[in-house]
């Protein structure tokens, strides 16, 4: 059962349902994907229970960091996809949870795959062990950033604001 729905409102104020989820963190990244799209007039937003997947940054964090067990896009094609999925986010006084967690999770969707070297191209054996001589080091970098801003998160006070300047802090600083 779909319980949140994106819905869209045009130009003209009629309004359409466009999908169901099952997750409201997952409605509310739809929801950015289509903002980071070509500029509109159109309204969007996210109907349905208002009960957070996230109560907490913690909570987002282990969303994020879950994030990183599926496929791996470039570095570069993270941050640039986090950077577009994020924009409509800029003007926002406080990000909750759910929020923070949605933005993470378009991005890492919308982020072309980087693509699988060697192997025959079986992207599982590329994440093979650290001692495979044709493993690049820098292809994990797009996860150490996920693994760094879920790190962040974990240690914010949950009573404190986040803006969408903290979180291109937090996936923009180079993570060690």
């Amino acid at each position: 059962m779909n319980e949140w729905e994106l819905w869209r409102q045009d130009d003209n104020g009629a309004r359409f349902r466009i999908r169901g989820y099952t997750d409201r963190v997952a409605a509310i990244a739809g929801r950015l994907v289509i903002e980071s799209g070509m500029p509109h007039k159109q309204l969007y937003w996210v109907a349905g229970p208002r009960t957070p997947t996230c109560p907490t940054p913690a909570a987002a964090a282990d969303l994020i960091q879950a994030l990183a067990a599926d496929r791996e896009p470039s570095a570069p094609a993270f941050l640039a996809a986090f950077r577009r999925v994020g924009t409509s986010l800029r003007d926002e006084h406080r990000l909750e949870p759910d929020t923070v967690a949605a933005v993470f999770r378009a991005a890492w969707d919308t982020a072309e795959s980087r693509p699988a070297r060697g192997h025959g191209g079986d992207p599982g054996r590329e994440r093979a062990g650290e001692g495979d001589p044709e493993r690049d080091p820098a292809l994990d970098r797009a996860r150490d950033h996920l693994v760094h801003a879920a790190a962040a998160l974990r240690t914010r006070d949950p009573q404190a604001d986040l803006h969408w300047h903290d979180l291109l802090d937090l996936v923009t600083r180079v993570p060690r």
